[in-house]
């Protein structure tokens, strides 16, 4: 038993001996040049491409610093406080509340008030306008 295990040692040694005097022997992979597809140029210089990414902050009930996407300037916003549906909605609700003890007038109140209103804020200097407020 020991005969033939000595006999598939040898064996093995004489493969991994094979294996390395042909791994020896072979040439190395030219080297790697980027070919254009559409074309069949070879490409050598490839431009960097520079990109400029501007993240937009939340807008918030008070005026903020901003890059004006319009006009490119750094500015403060202007917030205008708009009438919307919520709006609408509420002094509806308080009118259908009071209008069995004729106090309707309540109904007034969403719209003096700046809570119930929509801010929307536009740049100062081109008057574009930038968007809502976010609530979170």
């Amino acid at each position: 038993m020991s005969n033939r295990n000595e006999r598939t040692i040898e064996n093995r040694h004489e493969a991994v001996e094979e294996n390395q005097d042909q791994i020896g022997n072979v040439e190395p992979p030219p080297p790697y040049t980027p070919v254009d597809t559409l074309y069949g140029r070879v490409i050598t210089n490839q431009p960097v491409i520079h990109q400029t990414i501007i993240v937009q902050q939340s807008l918030k009930d008070e005026p903020v610093l901003i890059d004006c996407p319009s006009c490119h300037k750094r500015s403060m916003t202007n917030v205008v406080f708009a009438n919307s549906q919520k709006t609408h909605m509420i002094a509806g609700f308080i009118c259908g509340l009071t209008m069995w003890c004729m106090l309707c007038c309540l109904a007034a109140l969403p719209y003096t008030l700046k809570t119930f209103k929509k801010p929307e804020h536009y740049c100062s200097h081109c008057n574009y306008y930038l968007g809502p407020a976010s609530k979170f």
